[in-house]
C-alpha cells in the first residue's frame, strides 16, 4: 500500500493565491491544488443574522420538535438544485425566477453572500472570461445559487458532479463546458467539528472503473490501495471554498441537532469559452 502524498489546498489573500496560481481555476482541473479557500470571504456576524433571516421566514426550519412541528431530518434547499428538477425544465426556471426575486430582498441590510461569491470567482478566472448566472439562448435564468441546509444524518457519499459526464443532460446550455466546478460558502457548522459534515476532496477524477467502487461501497478500500490523495476542507462561517467537482469527493453526514448550512453553486468554463455559467 502507498502513502498517499500531501495534497494542500490554496489558501491566502486573493493576491497570493494568484502570484502562486496564476491560472487557478486550470490549477483545480489540473489537481494541482484540490481547493481554493478564501477565509472570512463574508462577514461571519451577518451569517448569524441571515440565518436568522432564514428561519423568520420560514425557509429553514428548527429540527427541534416542538409542539407545532415533529422531528426532522430532511435536508432544505433555498433555491433550485438543478439535479433535484432537471426532468421539468419550466419547473426549474419557473424556481430560478422566484428565487432571484427572493434574493433581491433576502439580504437586506446585509452583504450580499451571492454577489460576493461572483466577485471572488471573477477575480479568480481569466480576465477574458466573464462570470454571469447561467442562461438559456431564450434568456431563461438558471438559480443564481442555493442554501442548502443539512441535518442529523445527512451527507454525501463519494460522487462527482458534472452536467454533460454525469446527468447527460445535454439539453442545457450548461452542458457545453469543458470543466465543471463548484463553490461553497459556509454559513454554519453543525455541532460536532471532526468528519462530520466536512467535505472531503479526492485526487481522483471520475472513470466508469472508479464508479465500480462507489457502486460497490469498496471506494475507500482503493483509495488506501492506491494511495490516493485526499483533504477535508474545515471551514468557518464566513468561510469560502472552489474546487473541482468533476474529482470525487463526499461530505460525512452531520451529527447532532444544529444544521450544517451553505451557500454553494457550480460553475462552468472551457478553454475556448469566453463565458463561465453560475448555476445552482
Amino acid at each position: 500500500m502507498t502513502a498517499p502524498h500531501a495534497w494542500t489546498p490554496a489558501e491566502g489573500s486573493l493576491r497570493e493565491i494568484l502570484q502562486k496560481y496564476p491560472e487557478p481555476l486550470n490549477a483545480l482541473a489540473s489537481g494541482e491544488v484540490p481547493a481554493i479557500v478564501l477565509r472570512r470571504a463574508f462577514n461571519p456576524d451577518h451569517c448569524v443574522g441571515l440565518i436568522e433571516r432564514l428561519y423568520e421566514r420560514g425557509l429553514v426550519y428548527d429540527p427541534r420538535p416542538t409542539e407545532d412541528n415533529e422531528k426532522s431530518n430532511r435536508p432544505v434547499y433555498v433555491g433550485p438544485a438543478f439535479v433535484r428538477y432537471s426532468a421539468d425544465p419550466d419547473k426549474l426556471f419557473t424556481y430560478a425566477a422566484d428565487t432571484h426575486e427572493l434574493f433581491k430582498s433576502l439580504f437586506n441590510g446585509y452583504d450580499n453572500p451571492v454577489k460576493i461569491f461572483y466577485e471572488m470567482l471573477s477575480c479568480l478566472a481569466a480576465p477574458d472570461k466573464r462570470v454571469m448566472t447561467a442562461r438559456e439562448p431564450d434568456g431563461r435564468l438558471y438559480g443564481p445559487a442555493v442554501f442548502r441546509a443539512y441535518y442529523a444524518d445527512r451527507g454525501h457519499g463519494p460522487h462527482f458532479d458534472s452536467v454533460p459526464k454525469r446527468q447527460k443532460l445535454f439539453n442545457y446550455q450548461v452542458s457545453r463546458f469543458e470543466h465543471q466546478f463548484a463553490g461553497v460558502m459556509c454559513f454554519q457548522n453543525s455541532e460536532n467539528k471532526g468528519e462530520n459534515g466536512e467535505p472531503f476532496l479526492y485526487n481522483c477524477p471520475w472513470t466508469p472503473a472508479v464508479q465500480e467502487y462507489i457502486t460497490a461501497g469498496t471506494f475507500n478500500q482503493y483509495v488506501a490501495e492506491q494511495g490516493i490523495p485526499r483533504t477535508q476542507i474545515q471551514l468557518e462561517p464566513g468561510d469560502l471554498y472552489f474546487f473541482f467537482s468533476e474529482n470525487i469527493h463526499e461530505v460525512p453526514p452531520v451529527v447532532g441537532e444544529k444544521p450544517r448550512i451553505v451557500l454553494a453553486a457550480f460553475f462552468g468554463m472551457s478553454p475556448d469559452d469566453d463565458e463561465i455559467f453560475v448555476w445552482s
